[in-house]
């Protein structure tokens, strides 16, 4: 039996899911370790292979592929051609985005009519069981492969569920056996899953439910030797490319003790090999002290998130987040800026309940206790999800509008004939307490607080604003409610237009779609990208002189509104902004250093306990403003990667702490 498994990603743009299929690769090898007849499976993540191997003529006995927001619509349109060019090819689909009741799946099927099967919740179990039936379906039904979704002669149909894998070990590791060696081509993220499951149940989450409120954990020998062997490979690789880091998939991670040996695995091959530089993952929203203790161990690889969502109590309760404790989240922001380590948390505007003031309120409060990234998102209408239903949508009055997924679209040639398919995401706008004037309001402050606040971009300011016990939010807002009268309005107007013009109905979108000129935009970039990190990347490019200014200016205004112009103070922020601004200002589209004289001492303006400014702390010096050479080979990697015009930036800004890309300032005279 021949057996094709996809995790389809975008490539026309950037690389959309840049990481590497192994979930696939964990069904292709529980599939062979039960299956007793010979089958021959291929994987696939880049639609370009895809289409070289249908175009061969020797079409699958079975074709899987996964379903999720970013890929749903390009993996449905595979399933499709191949439905029309191989009537005998079974389509199965699984993924976590898929309609929680029934009268919902059985549209969604009749929708689809190319799907065969539908695998709810995991898939190795339930894909092998299916493909033995395939095999030999003598004296069985299909009725008796669990977790299954179907129609058969247009009537609906569901297997009894199955209890989840309660022993991961059963599943053997796809990269220890070779299988995902051909994705190891430095531009996909590794990623390892430690266990399985979450004990919270966030309405908005597809993991909310119950069904994985049980965490399941890997063997350690498996997940040290998994972490060895995506090590070794890296770090060994001749690839143009390589990647510094490494995507943890558990849904809090350093929660439990386990994770800590982990963490100490890890840590291990960082002292001996390097890798990984930087961790992706969720922490865990409780039990701060372990999160902590991971993050120590990592040395300062690992992000700690306090996703946080809204701290809003009416918000928490209408989520089912009230288990989860704010106060530690808050606590550990605290605590990681003691130890070193980069916090981060993330803020959905549009949560039933959420206003502007809370939504105003919730990143006040973490701004305040200091995290050093915020994400702010706006609510996604997830499939699979408490939250996307109808019950739900009619008590808090929700509206919606629909945008292409940034970065999700493309158009390809199979057998001859032209597709153009992009995502298509649902958005909240409006509900009973949020009118959409006030949700344009929430992203402006957003994009603000994206702008200003987010990797450390004025860091030296904010270290004079804290010395002189004024708050940085404060701040913040007041650059919100007074920047119109400056240039930089314009590019304000501009991403609020953007932001009103991405909205669409679902069946504008579909129209638009279908056009090969359209998609061609959206792969040059002029539409569909990540808003906030498109102005962002402006506002640092294009944007920087005007931003400066501006930015100089206010706070000017702002000590003097707060009394704290005393002696050469004004001269010391003017001076913080033109050695913000010479760090900062053009990192990715030029090499060039930046020479200039300063009247204070600025970096030593975080070893004052106050600050002293006199004529005794005035000491003339200059300043060379360079890039180190592991700083300028890791950016132009990333340029290398994806481009340096704006849709590049774009990218590069969504994926990096920008910090660690600033010029550094050395002083050649004293």
């Amino acid at each position: 039996m021949k057996i094709w498994l996809s995790d389809l990603t975008y490539t026309q743009q950037t690389i959309s899911s840049d990481i590497i299929p192994a979930a696939i690769g964990m069904i292709a090898e529980y599939l062979e370790k039960e299956i007793e007849s010979e089958i021959d499976i291929k994987l696939f993540k880049y639609p370009e292979d895809l289409i070289k191997e249908i175009e061969k003529k020797d079409y699958p006995d079975v074709f899987g592929v996964s379903n999720y927001i970013w890929n749903h619509n390009l993996s449905s349109l595979f399933c499709k051609i191949l439905k029309e060019k191989s009537k005998k090819t079974k389509i199965v689909m699984g993924g976590p985005n898929f309609p929680t009741n029934d009268e919902e799946q059985q549209i969604f099927l009749k929708n689809e009519p190319w799907i065969d099967y539908y695998v709810i919740k995991e898939g190795e179990y339930s894909f092998f069981r299916l493909v033995e039936f395939l095999l030999d379906p003598k004296n069985k039904t299909i009725e008796d492969v669990p977790n299954l979704v179907f129609l058969e002669k247009n009537i609906f149909k569901k297997s009894e569920k199955v209890e989840r894998i309660m022993d991961l070990t059963l599943i053997p590791s796809p990269y220890l056996s070779g299988r995902l060696d051909q994705f190891l081509d430095g531009k996909l993220m590794p990623v390892i899953q430690t266990n399985r499951g979450c004990p919270f149940s966030c309405t908005f989450c597809t993991e909310g439910q119950t069904y994985w409120s049980k965490v399941k954990r890997k063997d350690e020998d498996l997940i040290s030797n998994e972490i060895k062997w995506i090590t070794k490979e890296i770090t060994n690789s001749k690839n143009e490319f390589t990647r510094n880091d490494l995507l943890i998939a558990d849904s809090n991670f350093g929660m439990f003790n386990e994770d800590i040996s982990t963490c100490k695995i890890i840590a291990n091959q960082q002292k001996t090999k390097g890798y990984p530089k930087y961790i992706n993952v969720a922490t865990g929203k409780n039990r701060k002290e372990k999160v902590l203790e991971a993050a120590q161990i990592l040395n300062g690889a690992l992000k700690l998130a306090g996703s946080v969502q809204s701290l809003d109590e009416d918000v928490q309760d209408n989520i089912k987040r009230s288990n989860i404790s704010s106060e530690s989240i808050i606590e550990m922001a605290l605590n990681a800026n003691k130890i070193g380590a980069n916090s981060y948390s993330e803020v959905i505007l549009g949560l039933p309940g959420d206003s502007f003031i809370s939504h105003k309120k919730t990143l006040q409060t973490l701004v305040d206790a200091s995290f050093n990234t915020i994400s702010m998102y706006q609510l996604m209408m997830l499939p699979g999800t408490e939250l996307n239903t109808k019950l739900t949508r009619e008590k808090f009055q929700m509206k919606t509008k629909y945008r292409v997924l940034p970065r999700c679209f493309g158009y390809f040639n199979v057998l001859n004939k032209e597709y153009c398919v992009a995502e298509i995401e649902e958005i909240l706008v409006s509900n009973s307490t949020l009118t959409f004037d006030d949700y344009l309001n929430g992203r402006k402050l957003d994009f603000f607080v994206n702008v200003f606040y987010n990797d450390a971009v004025l860091e030296d300011l904010f270290i004079l604003l804290k010395k002189l016990d004024l708050s940085i939010w404060d701040w913040i807002y007041y650059i919100f409610e007074n920047y119109e009268e400056f240039e930089f309005k314009n590019l304000v107007d501009l991403f609020l237009q953007d932001t009103k013009n991405e909205l669409s109905t679902k069946k504008e979108l579909e129209k638009i779609i279908l056009k090969k000129s359209n998609i061609i935009k959206f792969i040059n970039g002029d539409l569909g990208n990540n808003l906030m990190f498109k102005f962002k990347s402006l506002s640092l490019t294009k944007f920087a002189e005007q931003m400066f200014d501006m930015v100089e200016t206010l706070t000017l205004r702002f000590l003097k509104i707060h009394d704290s112009c005393v002696g050469d103070t004004e001269m010391l922020a003017k001076e913080i902004v033109r050695f913000t601004k010479y760090k900062i200002v053009d990192i990715f589209t030029t090499k060039k250093d930046i020479e200039s004289e300063f009247n204070f001492n600025i970096p030593l303006l975080k070893k004052q306990k106050k600050i002293l400014v006199d004529n005794n702390s005035k000491c003339s010096r200059t300043y060379k403003f360079i890039f180190k050479n592991k700083q300028q080979k890791e950016i132009d990697n990333y340029l290398q990667l994806f481009g340096g015009d704006t849709k590049g930036l774009t990218r590069i800004l969504s994926r990096v702490y920008l910090k660690n890309f600033f010029r550094v300032p050395v002083a050649i005279s004293k």
